[in-house]
């Protein structure tokens, strides 16, 4: 799927996790959907760490335990940043207690969205890295798609959608 596309799925499954909140928390779990769905993509074809580490397309970036890594890391930031009252520019940057669940069930949806569609497309991903390199895909050959193919155009106009329901739902509740 296209990088757009990646980013779109993450901010529609965060979105019912952003709905039953106000909305800055609301806003910021879809930014965290949006974050994941693009990170496995960003860690290994923009990172500085792709030459030292052998990181490869649809490597460890694309797997389960990515997803428990990244997730649990910003759990330890979140804790961190809680425990020490950390400020910056006299501004505190403190995740609030009822946040840090939504924000990182979000991230971590936004994640699995991404290796979810990944796993819809011709090449697949290897959900299981570094323990086990064989492929999976979530649909059968005749259905699967490059990445730039009918599938990104049918998945980015279903988040579309998706984010556009959860919207209209989000203010209906807050406006009854």
């Amino acid at each position: 799927m296209r990088r757009i596309t990646h980013t779109l799925l993450g901010a529609a499954v965060a979105m019912p996790t952003a709905v039953s909140h106000d909305p800055i928390i609301a806003a910021a779990c879809l930014w965290w959907g949006m974050a994941g769905g693009g990170l496995p993509d960003w860690f290994d074809l923009r990172s500085d760490l792709r030459g030292p580490l052998r990181l490869q397309h649809r490597g460890i970036s694309h797997s389960i335990v990515f997803l428990i890594v990244v997730t649990g890391l910003v759990l330890g930031l979140f804790t961190l940043l809680r425990a020490s009252g950390f400020a910056l520019a006299g501004v505190h940057l403190i995740p609030p207690e009822n946040a840090v669940v939504p924000w990182l069930v979000a991230l971590a949806l936004g994640i699995a969205s991404h290796l979810a569609s990944d796993a819809c497309t011709h090449g697949g991903i290897r959900p299981l890295l570094p323990f086990s390199r064989a492929r999976v895909w979530l649909l059968p050959g005749f259905l699967r798609s490059r990445f730039d193919g009918y599938l990104d155009t049918v998945f980015r106009l279903a988040a579309i959608a998706f984010i556009g329901v959860g919207s209209i739902a989000y203010v209906g509740e807050r406006l009854s």
